[in-house]
């Protein structure tokens, strides 16, 4: 049940044309790609066979204080549809997640490219709006 999860993932960022790449352990396979210059990553554990999370991560800039970070990462955790938006103070990075149950491929493979852009737009929306309130 896992592989096919991940073969649909795989399938569907072929469909895609994006080059990816797969790293299997005893607990889990995760993918890796890139679209539009961002990296991204989809993990399916071998404990949890229907759990599937895609994401990406970014490192917070130096000026950036995270008070004001985790902030804005709650506001959009209650507006967006689908993502998480989490701050991990030590590592001054900020990951974008969407958790979801598939148990099969086509169940993600029918859904990664509106998977994608919700990422992408909360990324967005996360970084334009630090910026913005930088400006005097």
């Amino acid at each position: 049940m896992i592989e096919e999860v991940v073969r649909g993932i795989e399938a569907a960022l072929d469909e895609e044309w994006l080059l990816h790449d797969r790293d299997d352990d005893e607990d889990s396979f995760r993918v890796s790609f890139k679209s539009e210059g961002a990296r991204f990553f989809a993990i399916a554990y071998r404990d949890d066979p229907t759990f599937v999370m895609i994401g990406s991560g970014w490192t917070l800039p130096d000026d950036v204080e995270f008070a004001e970070a985790i902030e804005l990462a709650n506001k959009l955790n209650a507006r967006k549809k689908l993502v998480k938006v989490a701050v991990w103070e030590e590592e001054r990075d900020v990951l974008f997640t969407i958790e979801t149950l598939a148990a099969t491929g086509d169940e993600i493979q029918q859904h990664m490219e509106r998977i994608l852009d919700v990422l992408r737009d909360t990324a967005q929306s996360f970084f334009t709006t630090l910026r913005s309130d930088d400006t005097p």
